[in-house]
């Protein structure tokens, strides 16, 4: 991601930061190879995942989330419009959930070694302790310096058209404090800057049982 920065500071869209990032890691490290949208099959359930580096048959899952408010600007003589995505709870939970996802692909084979999940935003209500308490998504808070660990849930009082497709608690087996990190600024406004969300998962920090090995 430093190395990215220092050459893209902003992107159309989150395949375009996906192809970037993967991109750059291939000019990183050319003994990898960085495949896109990699389909892993555990049991009947198929997992895309975004970026999967293999490197000696050794796999690292990526797991990428590009979230916007709107914006335009001109970097490098080239012009970028991005969409305001809003719907940040669902934006947190979706977040929390590449963060189980991550945590079963590295329990199903021991070829996973690492994973990471990313999220790249300049929207400050990711990073920025939520003002209101008793939120319905106060569980799933992505927020700077909060620790995520066991299991977390809507609160009671939320609606059913909010939690539609998502119903389920997030279950964590790892414990993760939550870094951020500055990546681009290009004003003072609420949207002008970018920072990431990076949560590294290790396969040896997992409690599971013995994982499959054929």
């Amino acid at each position: 991601m430093k190395k990215l920065k220092s050459k893209r500071q902003i992107f159309h869209s989150e395949a375009d930061f996906q192809f970037a990032l993967a991109w750059e890691i291939q000019r990183e490290y050319p003994e990898v190879e960085a495949r896109l949208e990699y389909a892993y099959k555990i049991g009947d359930k198929l997992y895309h995942i975004d970026i999967l580096v293999i490197h000696e048959n050794q796999y690292i899952p990526i797991e990428l989330k590009y979230k916007t408010l709107k914006k335009s600007v001109i970097f490098e003589s080239e012009e970028f419009h991005l969409k305001n995505h809003g719907a940040q709870d669902l934006g947190k939970y979706d977040l929390l959930k590449d963060v189980v996802r991550v945590e079963k692909v590295l329990q199903d084979h021991n070829k996973f070694v690492d994973g990471h999940i990313i999220m790249l935003t300049n929207d400050p209500s990711y990073w920025k302790k939520d003002s209101k308490e008793n939120t319905c998504c106060a569980d799933f808070s992505i927020a700077a310096d909060r620790v995520v660990t066991g299991s977390m849930k809507w609160a009671e009082h939320t609606g059913a058209g909010t939690m539609k497709n998502r119903e389920q608690p997030i279950a964590l087996m790892g414990t993760y404090n939550l870094k951020w990190y500055d990546f681009s600024k290009f004003d003072d406004k609420r949207n002008g800057q970018f920072r990431y969300l990076l949560i590294d998962v290790a396969r040896k920090t997992l409690f599971f049982n013995t994982p499959k090995t054929e």
